[in-house]
């Protein structure tokens, strides 16, 4: 799925304010969910690896994960556990 200007994406790194993006590419299947192919004046952004990001469309959450390299996200069901959660997060 393909997240182009028209929905408004918006990037959150942690608690920090979300900001625009220009378009970014949401690949899911059974397994995993994968966000990459974010893009940013016209360049692909780079990511701080081990980061949780959240993806905002709009006023709606569509996406929520951990920075597994440079340019991608996987979604924290495919990343996380419970017990490694703090006690303030949930999956």
């Amino acid at each position: 799925m393909i997240i182009d200007a028209s929905r408004e994406p918006r990037l959150q790194f942690g608690d920090s304010q979300p900001f625009a993006i220009d378009s970014c590419e949401v690949q899911r299947d059974i397994e995993r969910s994968t966000l990459t192919n974010i893009m940013l004046g016209g360049g692909a952004l780079p990511l701080p690896v081990g980061a949780r990001v959240t993806l905002w469309a709009g006023p709606n959450v569509v996406f929520v994960g951990k920075v597994v390299d440079e340019y991608s996200v996987l979604d924290l069901l495919s990343t996380e556990t419970d017990a490694e959660l703090s006690d303030s997060e949930t999956i």
